[in-house]
C-alpha cells in the first residue's frame, strides 16, 4: 500500500521558519530593549552620582564664599596702598626737588642788588617775581639761573618801573622750566627701555 502524504509540509516548513524568524525577532527586540534600559539606568546612576558631586561642590563653593571675599578685599586694600605709597614716593621726590631748587635760589640772588616777591612752582615751571636796581641786574640774575644744573630757559615775563622807599627800581617777573635731576632722568630712561 502507498501512503500519499497530502498534508502541505512546505507551507508548514514555511509556517514553522515564519514562526521562528518572529521568535527571534521578539527575542532581539527584548535583549535591545534589556540592553537600552541598563545603559538607561547606568546613565541614570551616573548622573545622579554627578548631580550629587555637583551639590558638594556647591556646598564647598559656598563655604569658600568668605575666603574670597577676603582675598578680593585684601586685593583693593592693596591696591589703595600701593596708590598711598606712590604718592608718599612722589611727595618726597617733589620736596627734596624743591628743597635744591629754593637753596640754589637762594645761593644765586644777588642780596644787595634784587629782591624776590614771590615765588610759585607748577610742575616743572618756576615763575620768580621781585624787585632788582636795574635792567642789568635783571639779565645777570636768569644768567645766573640758566647756569644752574637745575634750571633752563629762563624768560622774562615783563618788566616795569617802579617806585620803592622813594627809589625808581624795577619790577620783574620770569619764569624758568626746572630740569629733572641726572638720576630721576636715568630711572625714567631705565623705565622706557624696559618697557619699550
Amino acid at each position: 500500500m502507498i501512503r500519499i502524504n497530502l498534508l502541505p509540509i512546505r507551507q508548514i516548513k514555511k509556517r514553522q521558519r515564519h514562526k521562528q524568524e518572529i521568535y527571534v525577532f521578539i527575542f532581539s527586540l527584548l535583549l535591545i530593549a534589556l540592553g537600552i534600559g541598563g545603559y538607561a539606568l547606568i546613565l541614570k546612576n551616573t548622573i545622579n552620582d554627578l548631580n550629587t558631586q555637583v551639590a558638594t561642590l556647591t556646598k564647598k563653593k559656598a563655604s569658600f564664599q568668605p575666603t574670597l571675599k577676603l582675598i578680593e578685599d585684601l586685593k583693593k586694600e592693596k591696591k589703595v596702598l600701593e596708590a598711598k605709597l606712590n604718592a608718599i614716593k612722589l611727595l618726597k621726590k617733589n620736596s627734596q626737588l624743591t628743597v635744591r631748587i629754593l637753596d640754589e635760589i637762594a645761593k644765586r640772588t644777588p642780596s644787595n642788588r634784587l629782591w624776590l616777591n614771590s615765588l610759585s612752582q607748577t610742575q616743572d615751571k618756576l615763575r620768580i617775581a621781585g624787585v632788582a636796581l636795574d635792567n642789568a641786574t635783571i639779565a645777570q640774575y636768569m644768567k645766573e639761573l640758566t647756569n644752574s644744573e637745575l634750571f633752563t630757559a629762563a624768560e622774562l615775563a615783563n618788566s616795569s618801573q617802579t617806585a620803592v622807599a622813594g627809589r625808581k627800581l624795577k619790577s620783574f617777573s620770569l619764569s624758568l622750566t626746572i630740569k629733572k635731576p641726572a638720576q630721576e632722568e636715568e630711572t625714567t630712561e631705565k623705565n622706557k627701555s624696559s618697557k619699550g
